[in-house]
């Protein structure tokens, strides 16, 4: 598969790391003080449709966000990717 990013081509395996190292300044957090809730946000580069999803409740703790970032990062490019195949019909099976 492709990168939607850039022009790096590999498996799912290789792109899905790739995202994270690469382009993971696309995933944004947003906190909702009024609630009392976080979530991250990514924004798919062909639809432009958000993907979004609650942060655990911990979120509040000044070092969890530091601590997990790279989680975070990890699970908001597998739904990204799962999306493209599922929306997009891009083959992840490379």
């Amino acid at each position: 598969m492709r990168c939607p990013y850039c022009e790096t081509d590999g498996p799912r395996r290789q792109i899905h790391r790739h995202l994270v190292d690469c382009h993971g300044d696309t995933v944004k957090t947003e906190a909702d003080e009024a609630e009392g809730a976080m979530a991250y946000l990514i924004v798919c580069p062909e639809c432009r449709g958000e993907i979004r999803q609650p942060v655990k409740p911990r979120w509040r703790d000044p070092g969890f966000l530091r601590e997990f970032e790279q989680e975070i990062r990890l699970v908001a490019f597998d739904l990204l990717l799962y999306h493209l195949e599922d929306a997009h019909g891009h083959d992840l099976q490379l």
